[in-house]
């Protein structure tokens, strides 16, 4: 059953990632200065997004293994992000060695979708919330380490990696565990509001069938997007030019 609430949500995030990386292109492509996108303002918008997705497939995870069918789900799930996650890592290898996206949010996700097997047998839900506050005293205590390089995934190391697209376990784990501690108390609510204001799609204004759409598809979306930007980016040089 299609959470379509969370798929609204999720339409909304993908719609600001799209409008966020346009103008990241904008900057790689030197229209506009690339260090005004990734930091302050523009930097926290970026965060907040990747905030939002990874909350949202924390409250995914969690309200899907209650289905009956969540083993077949998960391997089919969890086959095509790695997939996606190895298509990634090799495709920007091959474009920018030196900035190659190593650990992404897809990544991230797909790390965490492991990790969510293990939490989603805690029967006890404060147990979550009490694992989504010790996951914060890392970033809380800006706590480094000395580690190798392989390690850089953690999110703990001294050294910043210097890469396109970086989700480390920490912080950003906690976010994924929050959203599994919310889908418990808030999983009434959401079935409720599933039932009520998103059972009937012909009711739904223009805007929120877009969102639908861009939410129901995000993994695909996410995949494509910024292909087609570089495509049309590298059309409007040439023509220009």
């Amino acid at each position: 059953l299609r959470i379509h609430l969370l798929d609204v949500l999720r339409g909304v995030s993908v719609s600001a990632m799209i409008v966020y990386h346009f103008f990241w292109d904008l900057g790689y492509f030197k229209f506009i200065e690339l260090e005004n996108i990734t930091r302050g303002l523009p930097l926290l918008f970026a965060q907040c997004i990747g905030a939002s997705f990874i909350t949202i497939s924390g409250i995914s995870f969690g309200l899907a293994s209650n289905s009956k069918d969540f083993s077949i789900k998960f391997m089919k799930r969890i086959g095509i992000l790695i997939s996606v996650c190895l298509l990634i890592t090799l495709s920007t290898f091959f474009l920018d060695k030196s900035r190659f996206i190593f650990f992404g949010i897809l990544h991230l996700l797909a790390t965490c979708s492991f990790i969510g097997l293990f939490l989603i047998k805690v029967k006890h839900n404060y147990i979550l919330f009490i694992l989504f506050v010790f996951s914060l005293i890392p970033s809380i205590t800006k706590t480094k380490f000395e580690l190798p390089s392989y390690l850089y995934w953690i999110g703990l190391n001294i050294e910043v990696p210097i890469t396109n697209d970086f989700y480390p376990l920490f912080p950003w784990v906690s976010f994924y565990i929050f959203g599994l501690w919310a889908c418990k108390p808030f999983s009434s609510f959401i079935a409720i509001k599933n039932k009520s204001d998103y059972s009937n799609l012909s009711n739904f204004t223009h805007i929120q069938k877009s969102l639908l759409f861009l939410g129901k598809y995000s993994l695909t979306i996410y995949i494509l997007h910024q292909p087609i930007f570089f495509s049309l980016f590298l059309i409007f040089i040439r023509i220009s030019s």
